[in-house]
């Protein structure tokens, strides 16, 4: 059976009685009689109206023709209205609901891959449901200047999570189409300068972070150069961070080692 597709459908708006309908319905499914069986089920006294359009592999980058809140897209189901926030994901399929005559879909789609264009044109993460909203804890916190923190902003996120549950639906659906996605690492490192050894290590990575913010982890996976500075690091980025330059050859309070360009020390009775 093939992948899920996300699609944008939209009903002759005169002949369409339900006002849910009028601005177009976004459905995830394995195609459009699939698509159109479930919508079926949401309509209580007759058939669907007649199809206009049908827009397969819409981007959710760009805004829709609607200002409101989606549901999960990236789960089979309806995502607008926000249908499956409540249900889940549909397990059942049953295409028998779905008219047969529909108009043929129309392919949008924008994935581009960052390496196969200019920075100026559409890259991979601008792709990412709800991404303006979400840069943060999608991008920005992953990136290597924040990478130290993650600690301390990953438990923060996870309470965001739990306390908003549509915030927290957002951000699983976007790390479920991240994950999706598959970024490499060369396209990983293009927005977050955070450079993983092998594809293997950027998906676990990913996947241990959402399970993370599900409650089905204890702990995320930290991004590479996320470990702690030993005393003596710190104590040199502090006084880096202080005058703007690299700090003389000294040693750090408290540490026992000689700097390579330091003078000897005597004993304290001599």
């Amino acid at each position: 059976m093939t992948a899920p597709r996300r699609y944008w459908i939209e009903f002759d708006r005169q002949e369409c009685s339900d006002a849910r309908f009028w601005e177009g319905v976004g459905v995830t499914g394995f195609d459009v009689p699939d698509c159109l069986s479930m919508l079926a089920d949401l309509v209580l006294d007759g058939p669907l109206p007649p199809v206009r359009r049908i827009t397969v592999d819409i981007s959710l980058a760009e805004p829709l023709p609607v200002n409101r809140c989606l549901g999960v897209s990236v789960w089979r189901g309806v995502w607008y209205p926000p249908v499956n926030l409540e249900t889940g994901p549909t397990r059942s399929i049953d295409r028998r609901g779905a008219p047969s005559d529909y108009p043929a879909p129309v392919t949008e789609s924008r994935h581009v891959r960052a390496g196969e264009t200019l920075r100026t044109k559409t890259t991979w993460w601008d792709e990412i449901p709800h991404i303006d909203g979400l840069r943060w804890p999608l991008v920005t916190m992953h990136s290597a200047e924040h990478s130290r923190g993650i600690r301390h902003s990953a438990p923060a996120l996870r309470a965001a999570c739990a306390k908003d549950p549509t915030y927290g639906h957002m951000l699983r659906e976007a790390l479920d189409y991240m994950i999706a996605w598959h970024p490499t690492p060369d396209e990983w490192f293009d927005p977050t300068e955070t450079r993983f050894a092998d594809q293997r290590d950027l998906d676990e990575y990913l996947r241990a972070f959402r399970d993370y913010l599900s409650g089905d982890r204890p702990e995320p996976i930290c991004p590479p150069g996320s470990e702690p500075l030993s005393p003596e690091d710190q104590y040199l980025r502090a006084v880096r961070i202080l005058f703007g330059t690299r700090p003389e050859p000294i040693d750090a309070p408290g540490s026992e080692r000689l700097s390579p360009d330091a003078d000897p020390r005597l004993p304290r009775d001599e």
